[in-house]
């Protein structure tokens, strides 16, 4: 099972949205899900997941939309949107949501919707489980 993962944005799957060389994801316009993935086995448990996301200057309308779900959103376990005016411009900013499980799930993905005509830029998407006492392994 899962306890910790990260993905660089051009690692996960799209509906829209340009890859550039060094692993960031852009917006090219379209509305859809910039970031969709990666259809992992989660067990039961308290969870974060979220991307680090930038916008452009000129980008303050809208929201963008976290979701956690399985089977193609036919079951959703969490979803936030974020106004993209919040989103910060110098640096990428962790835009998550919260969610727990009671069983196991497979096929487990973390979605990111951007709104049409919204420039931002995603460098990676993050997931990990709150409930974990210790990192050490003992």
């Amino acid at each position: 099972m899962v306890a910790y993962a990260r993905y660089r944005a051009c690692e996960l799957s799209k509906a829209v949205g340009l890859d550039v060389a060094d692993g960031r994801r852009r917006s090219d316009g379209r509305s859809g899900h910039i970031c969709h993935g990666p259809y992992i086995t989660l067990g039961p448990g308290r969870y974060t997941a979220g991307f680090y996301i930038r916008r452009d200057p000129e980008a303050e309308e809208g929201s963008v939309e976290i979701e956690v779900c399985v089977e193609h959103g036919r079951r959703m376990f969490a979803s936030r949107s974020a106004p993209v005016k919040d989103l910060f411009v110098s640096i990428a900013g962790f835009i998550h949501v919260d969610f727990s499980l009671d069983a196991v799930e497979r096929g487990c993905e973390m979605r990111l919707h951007v709104p049409a005509l919204t420039p931002i830029e995603v460098s990676e998407a993050v997931l990990f489980r709150r409930d974990i006492a210790r990192w050490d392994g003992r």
